[in-house]
């Protein structure tokens, strides 16, 4: 050991930390070295450059190179330390010293510095030979002869770097499983990446376990063939006693394992090692759906990597990633079962669209022929009813057969039946006839309609399905454009034929146009003529207008109208030869009349419909309001109702909202799809609206079966009638639903008029519970606190016998008056109405019991309570005794001096009390006054001074509540009088209370 008077002299070895201590208390002279006085000047300075460094420093001196070292170099010798300071480096790092040897015998015998970077060294520093890196040098030390005495080494740690860069290109290596759309390439793909970590994982076997968890099958390895006699393809793991118990046990219980590598697995690969695996992790790939892990993932131990955190975290997060290749493939796969099966379900339905719609048409054409024959007749006998009924079935009719035509074009397409023939045609003239068509039902309506088709140019289409297109683009236009007009522009540009219906209507919202032509598509509550419709219309028109090797497109800003563009090319030479004709070979079906008839019924039955309104809205009655697009259905149910009810009708939820807040019709019957507003946001609207939400609405729609009638309950309706109904049906559900509401509003404001008289009583008796909660809570105390008080008086004299007894007389009397206080509790609980409890109080009598039950307080405080001719009034007695107490307490805790308290009376009349309302001006009153001398208050709290919990001080200034005030004005008020604070601080309080004589 170093001599303490030397090592003051030393300067070289100062400071260091722990090393630095160590190496001045250790007995270097055990080593041949000596005194470090003595040491060479060299080795001095080395010392003193690795003491005050902070990187890892060792020096080796002398032969043997006897070992130094710095605190930082205690990370790296761990559990060598602190022996191997003084011990040759051989000695210390003999684990290593095949590794290092050469290069200190360079540096020491050559007088050559080296240097090695990452280099992997399998120390063993802490019970087991570990895998670490490090990048140091040796330079050679001259002694005092010139000749290498010893060396000093720097050193950098590189372990945690290289691993993690390790574990870093294994994980990026299986990020690409997410890309994967088959399990094989999934499994590929992970043997792919552990085989590239082979010192991590010096062997990987996956296995994939079957849904029941009973068969489990090789789909992947890693550093070991597949093939491998040592490895078996398919396990059965219902199979017990077998070498793949663990592999069970992980499957079964679904969680990481842990085991020694024994038996089969020993004779597996050693990966980058030269020693086979000591441990074996065994790692579920879970499925959240499953019970049973989809694979199992055996994985070889690094064996120079003690199995920590991170290693296991390592290890998570590649089952992890597996587990989420593995799902996205069961996702994709799922995904394409299902296409396929909407694929097959896609071609029925066009199948089926195919067969109904030709089914359809026989029995239609059997229903069109005789009514057109009876509508032809001159048939005088008629009404005039009669024969609208006639005109109504015919139209709806032909409405059926429009629907099933289009329904049988859009099938052929979706079935690729769409054949075209492309006729020679000049179209600006056939276009101008088709649109001369609608040009009567357009300017009936009151709007404009300009047609500009004045190009030259020949165009080879399909005159039906170009007809088509014309058609469902002016009929759309009427049906979303109420006023201003519609103008059809036909022109040649840029090679192409350009067909543009543009109109000044309610237009389309910016969100709805990408999906314009998609089928089925409808823009919901849209404002126009009618919400009826199918939804293909468009797309059907988008597909006819593709067949000819075209395109359209929209334009429109809501609530300014829209314009639709087709453009086809001009000429033939982007047509089939086969489909081109120079005369049309087949005589085309007329179909003009469809599109022409239904926009004129919109137009006449909206005319007649509004006659009747006029004339209707002026009878008296039950009104019945009726919603439906359909002018023929609104027809239809008044027709049904009008005899028996005032009707009023409406084209969509908007304008039915209207009439329903104008007119408080009695029923509303309503179709679910309608333009503007739906039948369910009108019955949202009517169901939110306090002035009508008792209105009763019949929803009508054509969504037949249970879930649909179910739905319209569960939204509010009051009942729901699916289409076709029975006129029966209709006319007893109504009559039905007004009598209910009848029934039920008379219900209501009896109930209503009974809730307002037991909310008035409730109000009543919850102010009475109030009060007797304060007076029970607060009034029972005092009694109680007196015999406590006594009785500890008792114990701390030792039960002396004459002071015991007036104290046990004391307490008696204390016990009397709780049972008296108790009593009239009891008493006041019972109180009616009418007042029973009040009865005649002296206010003197109630002062004096107020006295006896403070008399220790008064006693204590050395205080007077003055009591002046008080009056007697008619009043509820415990109830006075609680006012007074609550008074007379306060002003007893609120003193710092002799308290003096003085209770006056008086008689005041209402005028002369500010607090006395007009009414009871002439009232006369008992004014009684408790004045003491105590701190007193801010007047600005002469008001808030009786609000509950009202504190004024700190509790550990004072004790209290804060209730008690608030109790004393709740008994004057209960006794219809009224009470005053004033005050200043240090100049005592006033408390007036006006009781009525």
């Amino acid at each position: 050991m170093t001599d303490p008077t030397e090592q003051t002299t030393l300067e070289f070895l100062a400071g260091g930390g722990e090393m630095g201590r160590r190496i001045r208390e250790f007995d270097w002279h055990t080593t041949g070295l000596g005194s470090p006085g003595g040491w060479p000047q060299s080795l001095k300075t080395c010392i003193r450059i690795m003491l005050s460094s902070k990187q890892p420093i060792w020096i080796g001196w002398g032969p043997m190179l006897l070992k130094f070292y710095n605190d930082a170099y205690i990370d790296i010798v761990r559990g060598k330390h602190p022996h191997a300071l003084g011990e040759p480096a051989s000695v210390v790092w003999k684990d290593i010293w095949k590794d290092i040897e050469p290069l200190l015998t360079r540096a020491m015998e050559r007088d050559e510095g080296t240097y090695v970077e990452s280099r992997l060294l399998i120390m063993v520093r802490s019970g087991f030979p570990e895998e670490t890196y490090y990048t140091f040098s040796y330079t050679p030390v001259l002694g005092d002869d010139g000749r290498p005495a010893g060396i000093i080494c720097y050193n950098t740690a590189d372990t945690e770097r290289i691993i993690n860069e390790r574990a870093l290109k294994t994980i990026q290596m299986l990020d690409t499983l997410g890309e994967k759309k088959r399990e094989d390439e999934v499994f590929a793909q992970v043997g792919k990446a552990l085989s590239a970590n082979s010192l991590d994982f010096p062997f990987a076997v996956l296995y994939r376990i079957s849904e029941d968890g009973e068969q489990a099958s090789l789909v992947a390895t890693s550093g070991i063939s597949s093939t491998d006699k040592h490895l078996d393809a398919h396990i059965d793991l219902t199979v017990h006693g077998t070498h793949y118990e663990q592999l069970v046990s992980t499957v079964r219980e679904n969680r990481m394992t842990e085991a020694i590598n024994r038996g089969h697995w020993k004779h597996l690969a050693k990966g980058g090692w030269d020693v086979t695996p000591k441990y074996v992790v065994y790692l579920p790939i879970q499925s959240a759906n499953r019970a049973f892990p989809l694979a199992l993932l055996a994985v070889g131990l690094n064996p120079y990597r003690k199995f920590d955190e991170a290693y296991r975290n390592f290890l998570q997060q590649i089952a992890d990633r597996i587990a989420l290749g593995l799902g996205n493939v069961m996702a994709y796969e799922e995904e394409q079962r299902r296409l396929h099966i909407l694929e097959e379900l896609d071609k029925a339905k066009t199948l089926f669209f195919t067969n109904i719609s030709h089914e359809f048409r026989t029995p239609l054409m059997l229903m069109l022929g005789p009514l057109e024959e009876l509508m032809n007749r001159k048939v005088t006998e008629w009404s005039e009813g009669e024969r609208a009924k006639v005109e109504v079935t015919h139209r709806n009719a032909l409405r059926l057969l429009k629907l099933v035509n289009t329904l049988l074009d859009f099938s052929r397409m979706e079935d690729g039946r769409g054949h075209a023939r492309f006729v020679r045609t000049d179209i600006a003239s056939y276009t101008r006839n088709l649109a001369a068509n609608f040009r009567s039902v357009i300017e009936k309506a009151g709007l404009k309609f300009e047609v500009a088709a004045d190009t030259d140019a020949i165009a080879y289409v399909d005159q039906q399905m170009w007809e088509k297109v014309v058609f469902n683009l002016l009929s759309n236009a009427f049906k979303y454009t109420l006023n201003g007009k519609i103008t059809l522009t036909l022109e040649m540009r840029e090679g192409h034929i350009r067909l543009s219906v543009r109109d000044t209507g309610v237009g389309i919202p910016a969100h709805e146009l990408p999906h314009m032509f998609e089928r089925f598509h409808r823009v919901q509550n849209s404002g126009g003529r009618t919400y009826e419709g199918t939804g293909i219309g468009l797309s059907l028109i988008k597909e006819l207008v593709g067949l000819h090797g075209g395109d359209i497109g929209v334009e429109s800003t809501e609530g300014k109208g829209s314009c639709f563009t087709a453009r086809i090319p001009e000429g033939k030479s982007h047509l089939e030869a086969s489909q081109v004709y120079e005369e049309n070979p087949e005589i085309d079906e007329a179909i003009s009349d469809f599109y022409v008839r239904e926009a004129e019924s919109l137009l006449a039955s909206s005319e007649r419909e509004k006659q009747d309104n006029e004339c209707r809205e002026d009878r008296h009655g039950e009104c019945v309001l009726i919603a439906d697009d359909n002018a023929d259905m609104r027809e239809h149910i008044r027709s049904l109702l009008g005899t028996q009810y005032k009707t009023l009708t409406a084209s969509n939820g908007a304008e039915a909202l209207g009439l329903i807040r104008r007119y408080r019709p009695v029923l509303v019957l309503s179709d679910v799809m309608m333009p503007e507003m739906d039948g369910i946001a009108l019955l949202k609207a009517v169901k939110s609206d306090p002035a009508v939400c008792h209105t009763p609405v019949i929803l009508i729609t054509a969504r037949a079966g249970e879930e649909s009638r179910i739905e319209g309950i569960e939204i509010g309706a009051d009942d729901y009638i699916v289409k076709p109904f029975s006129s029966k049906e209709l006319i007893a559900r109504a009559q039905a639903q007004i009598r209910m509401s009848g029934e039920r509003n008379r219900i209501t404001d009896e109930l209503e008029r009974q809730v307002e008289q037991r909310t008035q009583d409730l109000l009543n008796a919850n102010r009475e519970l109030e009060s007797f909660n304060y007076v029970a809570s607060h009034d029972l105390q005092e009694p109680l606190r007196k015999i406590q008080t006594f009785i500890h008086l008792i114990e701390r004299n030792n039960f002396d016998s004459e002071l015991s007894k007036g104290y046990f007389q004391k307490i008696y009397l204390s016990a009397q008056r709780m049972g008296e206080l108790i009593q009239s509790v009891l008493s006041y609980s019972r109180l009616s109405e009418n007042g029973e409890a009040l009865q005649v109080v002296d206010m003197n009598k109630v002062i004096e019991d107020i006295k006896v039950d403070f008399e220790l307080a008064i006693q204590e405080k050395e205080a007077l309570v003055i009591g002046e001719n008080l009056p007697v009034v008619r009043a509820n007695l415990l109830q006075m005794n609680q006012l007074f107490s609550n008074l007379i307490s306060n002003s007893l805790k609120f003193s710092t001096t002799q308290p003096e308290i003085r209770v006056t009376a008086g008689r005041d009349t209402g005028r002369d009390i500010p607090l006395v309302p007009k009414e009871l001006a002439d009232r006369t009153y008992h004014h009684i006054c408790v004045r003491d001398n105590g701190i007193g208050f801010e007047p600005e709290f002469s008001e808030k001074i009786f609000a509950l919990f009202q504190r004024l001080h700190r509790k550990h200034e004072y004790a209290g509540t804060g209730i008690g005030l608030s109790i004393v004005k709740k008994i004057v008020e209960q006794h219809e009088g009224f009470v005053s604070a004033e005050s200043h601080p240090g100049e005592g309080a006033a408390f007036h209370i006006w009781l009525p004589a």
